[in-house]
């Protein structure tokens, strides 16, 4: 997967007060909860890969015979610190199917005072993400 910048793939949002959790970043925006989402990086062997889902959704990595990577393992591979890490890596990137649907979805914006507005489908078309089945 190539690497862009999160303003190449939408709007980047700029916030005065730091966002960490999907309950935080909707309430400074006031959207729905469901609109935001989050993007996990994880380690499959001696493979970085990252899942986009919505924030209110859990990822359950032993099924996909993975383990959650450590906060410094997500900062070297991405260059981004956990809680605002954009779905554009270098990485492998997974995305949650049913979020195809969505016309517009927050996500990471590269820090926690940022969030990316961005299409779901566009990561599919420009062919920086694969959509998967998370139930």
């Amino acid at each position: 997967m190539r690497r862009v910048k999160p303003e190449e793939l939408g709007e980047v949002i700029r916030l005065q007060t730091p966002v960490r959790t999907a309950r935080e970043a909707a309430r400074a925006l006031g959207v729905d909860e469901s609109k935001i989402v989050k993007t996990l990086v994880v380690r499959c062997g001696g493979e970085y890969r990252a899942y986009v889902l919505r924030g209110t959704k859990r990822l359950d990595v032993r099924s996909l015979g993975c383990r959650m990577a450590a906060p410094e393992e997500v900062l070297a591979v991405t260059g981004y610190r956990v809680g605002g890490v954009p779905p554009v890596l270098g990485i492998p990137v997974y995305i949650d199917e049913e979020l195809l649907a969505e016309d517009c979805v927050y996500g990471g914006g590269g820090d926690e005072y940022s969030l990316l507005r961005f299409r779901p489908a566009d990561l599919v078309k420009r062919g920086l993400a694969r959509p998967v089945a998370l139930s």
